[in-house]
């Protein structure tokens, strides 16, 4: 990823408010303080914004470091798309058992 890359994903995701700030601002509007909610979701999406582009550069300049300290790192990322797909079948695996559990009061092959 490039710098400029970087720089635009942290601004676009600064730029969209999450629910908690939609909530501050609907209730500083609701206390006829538009500018006060207003001020406070700009700050929060600032930060949001310098926490993202932060992050971005510490991670781009880590994975530029440990490829060229650690030749197998390319092949674990290559592989690691799959890690995550088979730890996110097990959470969903566990999670479907365990409300199968808590509809049927009890085991559900049993």
């Amino acid at each position: 990823m490039s710098t400029a890359q970087i720089i635009l994903f942290g601004l676009t995701g600064g730029l969209i408010p999450c629910p908690a700030a939609i909530t501050v601002l609907l209730l500083c509007l609701q206390l006829k303080q538009l500018s006060l909610g207003v001020a406070l979701v700009a700050c929060f999406s600032i930060g949001l914004a310098v926490t993202m582009v932060s992050v971005g550069v510490i991670a781009s300049l880590s994975v530029s470091g440990i490829r060229k300290r650690w030749s197998g790192f390319d092949a674990l990322a290559r592989r690691a798309p799959y890690a995550s797909a088979a730890l996110m079948l097990l959470v969903a695996a566990y999670m479907a058992v365990s409300g199968w559990i808590g509809m049927s009061g009890g085991y559900p092959f049993g």
